[in-house]
């Protein structure tokens, strides 16, 4: 399985990660014809530079008309337009409206009046695609990154002079670890903290693996150490086109558990949903026979390593037990997409994944769920619909 670590101790936006991806091999000229398909045509040259005397690359965008204010469905159209693979389509729509929400809830307006002032120009739009489809390119299952530099100092841009980190750029590194520094500079641009909030799976110190290669890219500042990129093969996985395949990942987690039999179901059940709000990945009780033949049970909680200690002050709270046994474990998830799927009642939220080579999709409890309540079918007919087990029922109309 191939994994890509982010070193962002001097920073990180949109072109300084292509140029560091140019780094382990991308070569941009196929993404420009992707965009030249969609009506935008565009040059994407990685150019190498010298700095502190390293050598890296920068990237040069170049377009020819102007760049018009863009609202959310003129950008969702440009998408849906590029011949990406769906996946690349997805992930950037995503991360799309995760910052047109970060920009409405900055600036106080509904999500369908942000103006793109950054984003609707035409190299963030190469950023932000170009990331997804480069790492397409590379295999890469898992993205591992470091913690953020912390930064100071004002940004002149549309509305002013403005504090850094920017509004926006501050609200997507929300639940991000960062660290101080005495940098005085834009350090983490609003695209690169997209990034972050769209590619990281976890956060570590530094990578780990067998190393394969190494980009580094520099932004428009003379000066700064640039962003440094690591692809690693993680020992124990598959290799190749299978790793790319089956996108397996294996991941550190927390596994926290106690013996409790002095609970009702009530309390257990208000603990579960307590567990989960405070960050929980999974939650699970199993029933047995405690000391002095007391009935009870192993209540046993996962959670990712950052959250481990809110999830442990949340555990004690709302079980008051006297001790948790606390250990790393590790586990191996398949990667997956969020998507939809197309059913005779509606559209259905989904995740699509892969195993053994093979594409397979089931839908989101939630929202097969909330089809049952509105229909009044059970979950197992609505299933049967979904899959194409049942006749399609008569229309209402």
């Amino acid at each position: 399985m191939r994994s890509l670590f982010l070193d962002c101790s001097f920073g990180l936006g949109g072109d300084m990660l292509l140029a560091a991806l140019h780094g382990l091999g991308v070569e941009y000229p196929p993404l420009e014809a992707l965009f030249a398909g969609a009506g935008i045509p565009v040059e994407i040259r990685p150019m190498p530079v010298s700095r502190q005397g390293i050598v890296g690359n920068v990237m040069r965008i170049h377009w020819e008309d102007g760049q018009p204010l863009r609202h959310l469905p003129e950008l969702e159209d440009i998408f849906q337009r590029l011949a990406v693979s769906g996946p690349v389509r997805e992930k950037s729509l995503k991360a799309l409206h995760k910052l047109a929400e970060a920009e409405a809830a900055v600036h106080g307006v509904p999500v369908e009046s942000v103006h793109f002032h950054e984003v609707g120009a035409v190299d963030t739009l190469v950023d932000l695609v170009g990331t997804f489809w480069a790492l397409e390119q590379l295999g890469v299952c898992e993205v591992v990154c470091s913690s953020l530099p912390w930064f100071t100092g004002t940004v002149e841009c549309e509305h002013g002079t403005l504090p850094l980190p920017a509004p926006a750029t501050l609200r997507l590194m929300q639940g991000k670890p960062v660290h101080p520094t005495g940098f005085t500079q834009e350090m983490i641009t609003p695209t690169g903290a997209l990034l972050v909030d769209a590619l990281a799976d976890r956060f570590a110190e530094g990578p780990q693996g067998t190393l394969r290669g190494s980009g580094l890219g520099y932004g428009t500042r003379e000066s700064g150490g640039g962003l440094r990129v690591f692809l690693l093969e993680q020992a124990g996985m598959r290799s190749g086109a299978d790793a790319h395949a089956s996108c397996m990942t294996v991941e550190t987690v927390v596994q926290l558990e106690s013996n409790v039999d002095h609970l009702t179901g009530e309390d257990i059940g208000f603990g579960f949903e307590a567990l989960m709000q405070a960050g929980a990945l999974d939650v699970l009780y199993l029933p047995g026979i405690m000391k002095k033949n007391r009935p009870g049970g192993v209540l046993r909680v996962l959670c990712a390593q950052d959250n481990a200690d809110s999830v442990q002050e949340a555990f004690f709270r709302h079980t008051h037990t006297l001790g948790i046994r606390r250990s790393c474990v590790e586990r191996v998830v398949l990667q997956r997409q969020a998507s939809t799927m197309r059913a005779p009642f509606g559209d259905v939220e989904s995740k699509v994944y892969s195993l053994d080579g093979e594409k397979l999709e089931k839908p989101e409890y939630e929202a097969l769920a909330a089809f049952a309540r509105k229909t009044g079918r059970s979950m197992p007919e609505l299933r049967a619909m979904l899959f194409g087990d049942e006749p399609q029922p008569e229309s209402d109309e």
